[in-house]
């Protein structure tokens, strides 16, 4: 099967444009860089501060940096893509990929399970109650989202360099 999809992908336009025209990979790994810089350093200040960090801000403050956490990881979807596209040979082949794709997965969950955390607690608020934010389980998603993030970053950086 994935010999089939690898064929796919080397007999389609996009496979052609990419690999004819030089300009195209440096301009994916500048975008695909951008995109990592507003992911990252974007969830590098959420988890930091739902760690314990910069306590004197609101945590309401720094979740507006979301959107661009977001904004990174779609255009990193988008160079990513064209990334297997421009040589599909090489990426599924390789093992730092596969597990940079793995750890992909696991941040994601990582980040559905915080929201979840977020949208269950949203409402309770009671004076006795331990702060949201000074939970373990929040600081322990948090720190979780930082490994899996850095991982992937490690990771993509092996792939040229990993067979």
């Amino acid at each position: 099967m994935l010999q089939t999809l690898t064929n796919w992908m080397l007999s389609t336009p996009i496979y052609n444009y990419i690999q004819s025209h030089g300009w195209v990979w440096p301009t994916l790994e500048s975008a695909h860089f951008i995109g990592l810089c507003l992911l990252f350093g974007s969830l590098l200040i959420v988890d930091l501060r739902l760690i314990g960090a910069f306590k004197s801000i609101p945590i309401n403050a720094i979740t507006k940096y979301t959107g661009f956490a977001v904004l990174g990881f779609l255009i990193n979807v988008i160079t990513g893509v064209l990334f297997v596209f421009g040589d599909p040979q090489r990426y599924f082949i390789n093992v730092a990929f596969q597990l940079k794709m793995l750890c992909i997965v696991l941040a994601i969950m990582n980040v559905a399970y915080l929201f979840l955390q977020l949208k269950f607690n949203e409402g309770k608020s009671a004076p006795s109650s331990v702060p949201f934010n000074s939970r373990i389980s929040v600081k322990f998603t948090a720190a979780m989202s930082l490994v899996f993030w850095t991982s992937v970053i490690v990771l993509g950086r092996l792939i040229p360099y990993v067979e």
